[in-house]
């Protein structure tokens, strides 16, 4: 699987089940082609949900290894 970005295959993914509902309306859902299409609608669907939790485990990964420095709020009993 070559690497491509999630807006990429986003927009591939919505261009492949436009044309899945044509071939839906014109053959049917159980026709070949419509399965087909769905086949590979399919594909870009689990290639998305595998980038995106790649993605995720990499943020993840790196929150492990940030370092999160609070300030503490100011007493506001404390007089000048």
């Amino acid at each position: 699987m070559n690497s491509r970005c999630a807006t990429e295959i986003c927009s591939e993914i919505r261009m492949k089940r436009w044309e899945m509902m044509e071939l839906a309306k014109m053959y049917g859902l159980g026709h070949e082609y419509t399965l087909r299409q769905s086949e590979q609608l399919d594909k870009l669907i689990n290639e998305y949900l595998i980038l995106q939790h790649h993605s995720s485990v990499e943020v993840r990964n790196k929150r492990d290894e940030m370092v999160v420095i609070v300030q503490q709020p100011f007493n506001e009993d404390i007089s000048f």
